[in-house]
């Protein structure tokens, strides 16, 4: 059985960078779909700006979607950057101590 999913996205693509906005609450059921977009998105564009404004949760599998879509973005010379983390996104990001890396102004 699929659950139904409790997240979208959508992607709004610019010269030179693209972003990918995410709505609603995203654990492991939407994790590998998630780490798939980012991977699609890594590879068409310079910089890829992950704009979690509207996300009200995440696990711990996404955090590492996260981690490995920005580590994939690093080895091909590109970037991927956490922009404007809702607060309980901002949370989770921060306990596992990846916050600084996914944002800006990180190497």
């Amino acid at each position: 059985m699929n659950p139904q999913p409790s997240w979208q996205h959508k992607v709004r693509v610019e010269p030179g960078r693209s972003a990918i906005l995410l709505f609603g609450e995203i654990d492991v059921n939407g994790a590998a779909q998630l780490l798939d977009l980012l991977d699609e998105t890594i590879h068409g564009t310079h910089r890829v700006d992950v704009d979690m404004e509207a996300v009200q949760f995440i696990d711990s599998t996404v955090i590492g979607a996260l981690v490995a879509a920005r580590n994939k973005a690093k080895a091909a010379g590109r970037q991927l950057v956490v922009t404007t983390p809702s607060s309980n996104a901002r949370r989770g990001l921060g306990i596992t101590g990846v916050l600084d890396v996914l944002s800006l102004g990180s190497s």
